[in-house]
């Protein structure tokens, strides 16, 4: 029996999917962080990993593995080599890696021609157009990821340093940052040299929380990255007239912040990057 792997995996954690060669999901499994760009040796031993453990949920036998189709939608899959690294230690008769952009249009828009833009611990746009993917963004945190958890996370310690050296001024939350690091910035620059893209991520609700309560700085870096993502959306080829998502952690607090026209387009995805994966997979699994 042939077996599909579906696999969506970015900066926050991987997601595995094993379906049977008819499509029908049998298990799924969970694991850590997956952007191979970000760190990819333990990219690849989370990916493998969460990959095992979905096959001993399905209850299928190690030797049975390898009559299978994978794709995986990865974050990082568009920058250097790292997508042929990877394919080189998958055991599938048949592998495929593209940008986890492309696996979560598939899984929210279906065949149709439309955008999406995924905001959560990165960023990314895509566009499909008569059968073509396109992609905007997905370059990484140290000079990309415009709007996602990560930079916000970042630019708010930036903020709250510049609000203690008065080059800005304080707010609510710049203040608890500063006393969390026992009132001293090079506490925070000593703990940020070591921060992961998720690591940073994980203000990012702070700070959303923050903006709605009125603090000034988290509503001003908001709104700073809100005209990001909308300039971000229409370079894409955002059209009112074809389909739209907004997807992610962040997604839909952006997508409150836009303007009315890209509200009025939206609409709620179809199903996610992971279901995009193994809709994929089951195709390549078709093809001659």
């Amino acid at each position: 029996m042939g077996y599909i792997i579906g696999v969506d995996g970015g900066g926050t954690g991987c997601r595995v999917a094993v379906a049977d060669s008819a499509g029908n999901v049998l298990a799924r499994a969970e694991g850590g962080a997956a952007n191979i760009a970000t760190n990819f040796e333990t990219a690849r031993t989370n990916i493998l990993r969460t990959i095992s453990l979905a096959f001993v949920n399905a209850e299928v036998s190690k030797p049975e593995t390898a009559n299978t189709t994978a794709v995986l939608g990865l974050a990082g899959a568009n920058l250097g080599d790292y997508s042929s690294r990877l394919l080189a230690s998958l055991p599938f008769s048949r592998s495929h890696i593209v940008s986890d952009a492309e696996t979560t249009l598939v899984g929210a828009i279906g065949e149709a021609d439309g955008i999406i833009g995924a905001i959560g611990t990165g960023s990314v746009y895509g566009r499909r157009e008569h059968g073509e993917f396109i992609q905007l963004g997905g370059w990484g945190f140290l000079l990309g990821d415009d709007g996602s958890g990560a930079r916000l996370g970042r630019d708010m310690l930036h903020l709250a340093i510049q609000a203690f050296d008065g080059l800005t001024a304080h707010s609510p939350l710049t203040l608890d940052i500063i006393e969390e690091y026992k009132g001293s910035p090079l506490n925070i620059v000593e703990q940020a040299q070591v921060f992961t893209p998720r690591d940073f991520g994980q203000l990012a609700p702070r700070i959303v929380a923050a903006a709605k309560a009125g603090d000034a700085n988290a509503e001003a870096l908001l709104a700073q990255h809100t005209e990001v993502v909308r300039k971000s959306l229409d370079a894409v080829g955002f059209d009112p007239s074809k389909a739209f998502c907004m997807l992610g952690g962040l997604g839909n607090v952006y997508l409150k912040r836009l303007p009315k026209r890209y509200q009025q387009a939206a609409s709620t995805p179809r199903g996610n990057a992971l279901d995009g994966a193994v809709s994929l997979a089951f195709s390549l699994s078709r093809a001659v």
